[in-house]
């Protein structure tokens, strides 16, 4: 059976910033989100490993 992907476009908020216009403070809060939100994406990730893992056991892939 052949996987369909889907592609989402990329939500504009997170278009890259211009950081010439951020001060020092701005720039490491930016890091620290753009740190949670990657932590929550790999979170993401391991999820559907973990279900994808247990789908193929079920079906015996």
């Amino acid at each position: 059976m052949d996987e369909i992907e889907i592609v989402i476009p990329k939500a504009a908020e997170w278009a890259p910033r211009d950081l010439d216009v951020l001060s020092r403070e701005a720039l490491e809060e930016y890091v620290e989100d753009l740190q949670r939100e990657l932590q929550r994406v790999k979170s993401e990730i391991d999820n559907r490993g973990v279900v994808r893992s247990e789908a193929d056991a079920i079906f015996k892939k």
